[in-house]
This record gives structure tokens, C-alpha cells and sequence, in this order.
């Protein structure tokens, strides 16, 4: 059986909560150089944005599919520059893992879905003209 990586979970906190914690939590990382200047800013956003978001959610358990996957991929990118940077893994990176796990229980909502939909089809159409031009030339 896995096991989680830390033996807490913010799985059952409120939302309230968490916003406090990510607006208050030190980031951990000293501005000793340019590397870490530039990577205690981009810690600084991530929460701006992050705790913007999370900021009015009430509990209907829905989190919007591109905000997700932009904020696994922003923490996954912050991940291997603490790496780089020689700087282990401070509490405030571990309290956004525990976020991004508390946001993967969240019920995906996309925006517009008939829009997307549309684009979506508008895509295979173009896809499947290419496709009949390249075989043409053959």
C-alpha cells in the first residue's frame, strides 16, 4: 500500500482555513542571491494567485480544470528550483503539496463547456483536413 509522503492532510480543513495559512506562512527561503531572490517572488505569486482564487470558495467542492492543472505544474516547476538552488524543502512547499492534494479531491469543472466542445470539434475538423492533405501528397 502507498503511503503518504507526510503523515497530515488538510483534506478536511475549511477553506477559510487554508486561506489564512497560505497568506500568513513564511515561504522559507532566504533572498541570499539572485537564484533565491527570483524564487522567494515566484513562491510570493503563486500564493498571490493561489489564495485569490481559494479566497470566496464556500464548500461546493468544485475546482476549475485549468486552475488545477496550472497549479500543479507552477508547484512542480518551484519543486526542482528549490532543488537547483540546493534549498530542501521548506514547510510552506510542503503545505501547497498538501493543497494540491486537497485540490485533487475536488470535483473538476471546466468553463464554457459547450464553447470547448465547439473548439474542440473545430480542432478534429482541422486535424482531419491535414491529415487528408498529407495523404494526398503521397
Amino acid at each position: 500500500m502507498h503511503q503518504p509522503p507526510y503523515p497530515c492532510s488538510l483534506e478536511n480543513e475549511e477553506w477559510d482555513f487554508i486561506y489564512n495559512a497560505l497568506i500568513t506562512m513564511k515561504s522559507g527561503i532566504e533572498a541570499k542571491d539572485a537564484k533565491s531572490r527570483k524564487l522567494r517572488t515566484e513562491i510570493g505569486m503563486a500564493r498571490m494567485l493561489i489564495a485569490d482564487e481559494i479566497k470566496g470558495w464556500n464548500g461546493s467542492g468544485t475546482i476549475d480544470l485549468s486552475f488545477l492543472v496550472g497549479t500543479l505544474k507552477t508547484i512542480r516547476r518551484l519543486e526542482k528550483e528549490f532543488e537547483s538552488c540546493g534549498i530542501k524543502k521548506t514547510e510552506f512547499l510542503i503545505f501547497l503539496e498538501l493543497l494540491v492534494k486537497k485540490f485533487e479531491k475536488q470535483k473538476l469543472r471546466v468553463k464554457k463547456p459547450i464553447v470547448m466542445l465547439s473548439e474542440f470539434k473545430k480542432m478534429k475538423r482541422v486535424m482531419e483536413s491535414d491529415s487528408l492533405r498529407n495523404t494526398d501528397k503521397d
